[in-house]
């Protein structure tokens, strides 16, 4: 019994530990778009992986709120999935688990008042989301003075995300995410500790 008690602490001693490798991150966005209302233009949605890649990563948008219309089918480039208003999903490597460079999820879009999204960034650290906004002839980037129409970006880190703001019209809000390891891991531990206590 006691070489299961130990067993079961090393486990979750290790799904901890790997809790700090492979986290879950969220960031709620909310776009004031309302500058642009009535005017077509583009959302350019990346990840990729930068000079401290660790490994196989992943971003969802989701929660999109449609006052921003889309136009069309999007574009998608490397290892992009799906369409909005659903999931969207974008991956740091393709299908064959190779460094996919450059992961791009492109759309079209007819302006309203707002945009709204939730941002999930799962995996390895050392990749980076950005969000961009361009003008209906792709001449230049709008709601940010960033030359490349980069708004934001987002590093999944080692030790958690940085958020890069480069618009006073981009509001985003980090929000805690229960990584699935730290759950089973103290639950894991607590059983151990429940059990000690009926022996």
């Amino acid at each position: 019994m006691k070489l299961f008690k130990i067993k079961m602490l090393v486990i979750a001693a290790l799904m901890l530990a790997a809790n700090s490798a492979f986290a879950s991150y969220a960031v709620d966005f909310n776009v004031d778009t309302s500058s642009l209302v009535n005017t077509t233009g583009y959302i350019d949605f990346q990840f990729n992986p930068g000079n401290d890649f660790m490994g196989a990563a992943t971003a969802s948008v989701t929660n999109y709120t449609p006052s921003v219309s889309l136009v069309g089918a999007p574009t998608l480039t490397g290892s992009a999935y799906n369409a909005l208003p659903g999931t969207v999903t974008i991956s740091n490597i393709d299908g064959n688990l190779a460094i996919s460079p450059n992961n791009d999820y492109f759309q079209q879009v007819n302006f309203g008042d707002s945009l709204k999204f939730r941002l999930t960034l799962d995996g390895a650290a050392g990749s980076s989301f950005y969000m961009s906004f361009f003008n209906q002839d792709l001449t230049a980037g709008v709601l940010t003075n960033d030359p490349g129409g980069v708004a934001t970006s987002v590093d999944l880190n080692t030790d958690g995300i940085t958020v890069n703001n480069n618009s006073d019209q981009v509001a985003a809000t980090p929000t805690p995410v229960p990584a699935a390891a730290w759950l089973l891991g103290s639950g894991l531990m607590s059983l151990v500790g429940l059990r000690r206590k009926k022996v």
